[in-house]
């Protein structure tokens, strides 16, 4: 076995039995659609939740926090009820530091999406799943974003979507390595302490690791990739190392790749 993948596997054995991966969404933003136990409302909440889940850890909690004061007990309805002028109103004063500032006005454009894309398809995975033949995730990912994009956005909310909230729909055709999107993916078809299975058309072989900072310092450590950048080819060769492991759920190892770079970060500062 590859040397890397060995001391993987020993890493997860370590965190299995200090509980620290059974405990561990209490801490991610999958926390947020943890809170609902319809099937409609963990979907479009998982989204948006994974959506807007970028930037510093605080960032992203306190981002959360105040759109969903805003979606309450049904996210799902309140989507679809969405008074995008009112909760531009509310979201006015709303900036999110992400490496861009993220406004309210790109977080009103997104949720005015997702309301005309669960209303023309039903669901988001409806969405994703019609007119795409692959059911791969770069497939899916694709069909997905770009029909999301494709909406006309309303004069009063800017008459299209602002250049940051372009940036926070990026596709796997840009290039681009979509941490977020795996990240739904993941959340919406592995079924375990975190993750929520409602996608069992799906299989997991057919995931993509969700590829954050702490994910990619880990994979480099461990040599589960050579390339230098963070993209859409990077995951998918990360993807096919660790299927070394599990040839049919190798997303499962995003949580410990994940712990493993943060206490390669931590061990990087102490010394």
């Amino acid at each position: 076995m590859h040397n890397g993948l060995k001391r993987l596997e020993e890493f997860v054995e370590s965190q299995s039995q200090s509980g620290s991966m059974k405990y561990f969404y209490l801490s991610d933003p999958v926390s947020f659609p943890k809170k609902f136990k319809d099937n409609a409302d963990i979907e479009t909440s998982a989204f948006v939740a994974a959506v807007f889940a970028i930037g510093p850890r605080y960032a992203i909690f306190r981002t959360l926090g105040r759109i969903f004061d805003q979606l309450g007990k049904s996210p799902h309805e309140s989507i679809m009820n969405l008074d995008h002028g009112a909760m531009k109103n509310q979201l006015k004063d709303h900036i999110q530091f992400a490496y861009k500032n993220i406004t309210g006005q790109d977080v009103v454009q997104i949720l005015y999406a997702l309301k005309r894309l669960i209303n023309s398809h039903g669901s988001i995975q409806d969405a994703a799943r019609e007119g795409n033949d692959s059911e791969t995730a770069f497939g899916l990912l694709n069909n997905l974003i770009e029909k999301m994009k494709s909406y006309e956005i309303p004069r009063s909310l800017g008459g299209e979507l602002t250049p940051r909230a372009r940036a926070l729909l990026a596709t796997p055709k840009q290039g681009s390595a979509c941490k977020r999107m795996n990240m739904f993916l993941r959340w919406m078809t592995r079924k375990d302490e975190i993750d929520f299975g409602l996608y069992d058309w799906l299989g997991t072989d057919k995931l993509v690791i969700p590829l954050d900072v702490n994910v990619s310092r880990a994979a480099r450590k461990l040599d589960l990739t050579k390339r230098k950048t963070d993209n859409w080819k990077t995951a998918v060769e990360i993807t096919q190392r660790l299927k070394e492991l599990d040839s049919v759920d190798p997303v499962k190892y995003d949580v410990p790749l994940f712990l493993y770079g943060m206490e390669l970060r931590k061990n990087s500062r102490a010394s």
